[in-house]
């Protein structure tokens, strides 16, 4: 929900409070408003004049000892789930927060009893199982959730985005025979990434590359081989088998087989857009002044982003005026950069997205700043533009490097290609979304500031 959404949504709960100041419904709604707002403490005394005047409200007490989690009050949230469990001891999800929470303490046997009596409280339901699986995969038990998972599809055989999370539990384990195996149950459900939602065509692409990730990381270059060759028959816009494939052939000294972009260090484009600017440096400033106001989160789950705050990925669609202008310049960059490399043969260029989509986010590094290598699986062509770059750098930090290697890829040859890029205020940068990049740590006490982009795919 966008600021300016919530903020009505809680200035209405505040209204219907003052006509109904005894609805622990009410309050228990403005906490979770107030909550997503960022004011935590506001959100606790919601809370807690909830259960105050309805003692067994049990979603408001799950959102208060979720709270006491996220600031690491240990000891207050064991209380809340376990009066929880008090109130109704078939409360799945208060067993599942107390297993993490006795887990945080380092109470193993703790943590398995109550993951445990999840489990065996749930009915013979499918969704059940999997949405439990999620939930203990998400609090980093795997192995409970790989049972979880196993049994949802079990009941089901063809329940697709169980046999997914079931690789995925699998690949974390470590157990990578078994996970790719169970890809290549998801592949053989869904068979092409055609005739499927979102949802679809991004299980079966993901399960590909991580199949053909498995099989590099077991040593089994033929059958991988093949399997790239066989997959590229079915679809060329899989970003993350292009990112293996290329670093693969690499490894192996060989041809790459995957056509989406054989050599996307070559397609790295560097430019600068601060002369399209009346004044560049008035622009930026005001630009990061409003930027640095809009909510951010620190170091988000789903991120490479460490020691920084990052936006959502929606930055076009606020209603500003600065945005709005940059957009339009990069977007005059991203067409200027197709024609230059449109008549090289790839997939990517090949078939470039016809529609004019882009994803965009804010990032803000501050010291120690940094992001490891990865790549965009749902994008196409990725960007960064710079607005406040590093003064006088000390070994290189706050660049940005380009090369083949992530995600942890087995290294073979250690004889591995990689470029860097030491940017300026104004600076833009385009290349492949599936070429790895990261940003050296920053080492003084500063910070950096960027809006990230991808333009994206049209399916």
């Amino acid at each position: 929900m966008n600021p300016t959404d919530l903020k009505e949504v809680i200035e209405s709960l505040r209204k219907e409070l003052a006509e109904q100041p005894n609805s622990a419904d009410i309050h228990c709604n403005l906490g979770i408003a107030l909550a997503e707002s960022g004011d935590l403490n506001s959100a606790i005394k919601c809370y807690q004049d909830a259960v105050n005047i309805e003692s067994r409200h049990i979603p408001a007490y799950t959102n208060l000892g979720s709270i006491y989690r996220s600031l690491g009050k240990t000891e207050e949230a064991l209380v809340v789930f376990e009066k929880i469990i008090e109130l109704d001891s078939n409360e799945v999800s208060a067993y599942v927060n107390l297993g993490s929470l006795y887990k945080e303490k380092g109470d193993l046997n703790g943590a398995e009893t109550n993951y445990q009596k999840a489990v065996r409280l749930l009915p013979n339901d499918r969704n059940a199982y999997f949405n439990l699986g999620n939930a203990l995969r998400y609090e980093g038990d795997v192995h409970v959730a790989i049972q979880c998972y196993r049994k949802a599809t079990a009941i089901k055989p063809d329940f697709v985005a169980a046999h997914y999370y079931l690789a995925n539990a699998l690949k974390d384990a470590k157990r990578i025979k078994e996970s790719a195996d169970s890809y290549s149950q998801v592949i053989a459900l869904l068979r092409s990434p055609l005739g499927h939602n979102t949802n679809g065509v991004h299980m079966f692409r993901m399960s590909v590359a991580h199949k053909a990730e498995c099989l590099y990381e077991l040593g089994e270059s033929d059958t991988l081989r093949k399997f790239i060759t066989d997959s590229a028959k079915i679809d060329q816009a899989n970003i993350r088998l292009a990112t293996l494939s290329a670093f693969a052939s690499h490894q192996y000294e060989v041809k790459d087989l995957y056509p989406f972009c054989r050599d996307p260090l070559s397609m790295i484009k560097i430019d600068n857009i601060s002369t399209s600017f009346t004044d560049f440096e008035k622009f930026k400033t005001k630009l990061i002044t409003y930027l640095n106001d809009i909510p951010q989160v620190w170091e988000p789950s789903n991120a490479t982003t460490k020691q920084g705050f990052q936006t959502e990925d929606q930055l076009f669609d606020l209603q500003n005026d600065m945005l709005k202008q940059l957009e339009e310049i990069i977007w005059q960059k991203i067409n200027q950069y197709y024609s230059e490399f449109k008549s090289l043969p790839s997939t990517f260029t090949s078939k470039w997205p016809a529609q004019r989509k882009m994803k965009s986010w804010y990032v803000r590094l501050v010291q120690g700043g940094h992001q490891d290598a990865h790549m965009h699986n749902l994008g196409w062509l990725s960007g960064v533009v710079y607005l406040k770059t590093i003064v006088s750098p000390i070994k290189e930090e706050g660049s940005i490097e380009f090369g083949l290697h992530g995600y942890g890829y087995k290294i073979i040859n250690e004889n591995l290609p990689s470029t860097q890029h030491q940017p300026n205020d104004g600076d833009i940068v385009l290349f492949p979304s599936s070429l790895f990049h990261r940003t050296i740590p920053i080492r003084q006490n500063t910070d950096r500031s960027v809006i990230a982009f991808d333009l994206t795919p049209d399916s």
